[in-house]
């Protein structure tokens, strides 16, 4: 217990620390397995079978007794495993929640943001860059200094460089001589008292996993950004997705994160590719009455079956908004199958989803799923509402 409650409070410090970047982002927006219940058509053969019937509405049927909520056995809570990162840095796959990240309106469609500088030549930068990203050399400027005012750069939530490539550790001499004029923005900046950090990989690793994102347009200004196409939050590295209904209707955002499995949470939105995804519809109510004593089990299988479909399932949780009922789908799964607390589960979206708000109903559903799949409650409701 004393082991378990040390790597708790280390969990605890190391998102502490990674909440840096997202506070930005909040400020500048404002394994057990489960039987499933017995339905006409199981988890199983809505995995199995290539296309699920449109029609299909699991959230109506009445449990059978209560073994159906009651896990053959009792997992072990685990912690979330901490990726190293060098000191400065932030990973493509951060920078692309963080692109995407919104609450009340998507966070691009704000000018003051995120700002991006492209450290590369000019003539790469015209080719293709990250959406929205600025050539550093219309920022600062390696001989003259800044040409934005430290007034003007202080109202950025977020600013981050990248070069063409690297990794290695900040000032170093290795990253001195891979990319100089990255090196040279970010001491020049950090001396104006900002705080910048820097694209992992550099735009070669980013444009690898998100080409979709890379552009050779300036987007810069508001009407240019409200053209921008918003994705749904990445929960798991190219694996489970959490987002909207009208992220869900939109092929190219399907086609795009090359998606195969969605699990519809909403209660009247109709699935909107039946004849070309793999769908588990749940017509849930976003209110303090609705039950998810089914649903929680039945979803939390089926995105398990899909993440394991060959050659390689890819899921997107949504309800209207994504913040409410999508949620408590995606943290029901966490917790059974990745064997989180509510409480690390609940930090773990809320890191890659700043707009996480499940009614408090849920999360009073959520602790009751907790006790039975750990055999004791982890989390108190206090600590979840902050």
């Amino acid at each position: 217990m004393k082991d378990w409650w040390e790597q708790l409070m280390h969990l605890s410090d190391y998102f502490h620390k990674m909440g840096v970047v997202l506070s930005r982002v909040n400020n500048s927006c404002r394994v057990a397995s489960r039987e499933p219940v017995n339905t006409s058509q199981t988890v199983s053969s809505i995995c199995d079978r290539e296309v699920n019937s449109a029609g299909s509405d699991h959230s109506s049927i009445m449990p059978i007794g209560n073994k159906a909520c009651e896990p053959e056995e009792v997992l072990v809570p685990a912690c979330p495993e901490i990726a190293c990162v060098e000191r400065g840095y932030i990973t493509p796959h951060q920078v692309y929640n963080l692109l995407n990240g919104e609450e009340g309106q998507p966070a691009l469609y704000d000018l003051y943001y995120i700002l991006i500088l492209d450290c590369r030549s000019a003539e790469r930068y015209k080719v293709s860059h990250v959406v929205t990203a600025r050539a550093a050399v219309t920022v600062i400027h390696p001989g003259l200094g800044c040409l934005i005012s430290c007034t003007e750069l202080q109202k950025y939530s977020i600013i981050l460089l990248y070069a063409e490539e690297g990794c290695s550790p900040v000032g170093s001499v290795k990253a001195r001589a891979d990319s100089p004029d990255l090196q040279r923005c970010f001491f020049q900046l950090s001396a104006l008292g900002m705080d910048p950090v820097i694209l992992l990989g550099g735009f070669s690793a980013f444009n690898a996993l998100y080409p979709f994102l890379c552009t050779p347009r300036m987007v810069l200004l508001e009407p240019e950004r409200h053209t921008l196409i918003i994705y749904p939050s990445e929960i798991l590295e190219g694996a489970l997705y959490q987002g909207s209904v009208s992220q869900a209707s939109d092929y190219r955002i399907i086609k795009n994160l090359h998606i195969t499995h969605v699990v519809n949470a909403t209660a009247n939105s109709p699935d909107a590719f039946p004849n070309t995804l793999c769908y588990l519809r749940l017509c849930l109510s976003d209110n303090a009455q609705q039950d998810l004593v089914e649903a929680l089990p039945l979803a939390s299988r089926f995105i398990s079956r899909a993440l394991k479909a060959e050659p390689s399932g890819r899921v997107l949780v949504h309800c209207s908004m994504g913040r409410s009922r999508s949620s408590a789908i995606t943290l029901a799964f966490l917790m059974e199958h990745r064997c989180w607390s509510l409480l690390n589960a609940l930090r773990w979206l809320k890191e890659r989803r700043a707009c996480t708000a499940p009614n408090v109903n849920f999360l009073r559903q959520l602790l009751t799923y907790e006790e039975q799949l750990f055999g004791s409650r982890l989390t108190c409701l206090d600590d979840i509402r902050r």
